[in-house]
């Protein structure tokens, strides 16, 4: 059963990152089109403190549970597979590293439509990553899982 319970908390980081992710992109960004210039400051400082502590932080984890999977996972999974997954995390903290967060750090100041427009223009590279994320991560389910199916019929 080695790396089996490292593998089931990465499982579940994953989808609960990829839905976070995937929120934050769609659902918040867009709303910050809407919210007035002199309450925008103030919201944006808010919701970046709990994307912090929500978000990213599960995210983190996510990424060194990834790491140790290259030391501590069943055999049935391949090195491959978490190589790939890897990968793609590493497109999503690069495009937030040099991308995201100096756009957020501007926005602290103040609502800016065009540096708005920019982010979440910008933000499909971490969208396309985490949804190539998540099937890499099926992948897996099923790459692990297939066997015990086989085995219990």
């Amino acid at each position: 059963m080695k790396g089996y319970r490292m593998l089931f908390v990465f499982f579940m980081l994953s989808f609960y990152c990829f839905g976070a992710g995937i929120m934050d992109s769609f659902a918040i960004y867009h709303e910050w089109l809407f919210v007035g210039n002199a309450e925008f400051a103030t919201l944006h400082q808010e919701a970046s403190i709990r994307i912090v502590s929500l978000y990213v932080l599960p995210l983190v984890i996510c990424t060194i549970c990834t790491v140790l999977l290259f030391w501590y996972r069943p055999t049935l999974l391949p090195k491959s597979l978490v190589w790939m997954a890897f990968a793609c995390e590493l497109v999503i903290w690069l495009s937030s590293a040099f991308i995201q967060i100096p756009i957020q750090f501007q926005l602290d100041k103040g609502k800016d439509m065009e540096l708005l427009n920019k982010l979440i223009d910008t933000d499909w590279i971490r969208v396309f990553a985490f949804f190539i994320f998540i099937g890499i991560v099926i992948k897996m389910i099923i790459q692990v899982c297939r066997p015990i199916v086989r085995t219990a019929k």
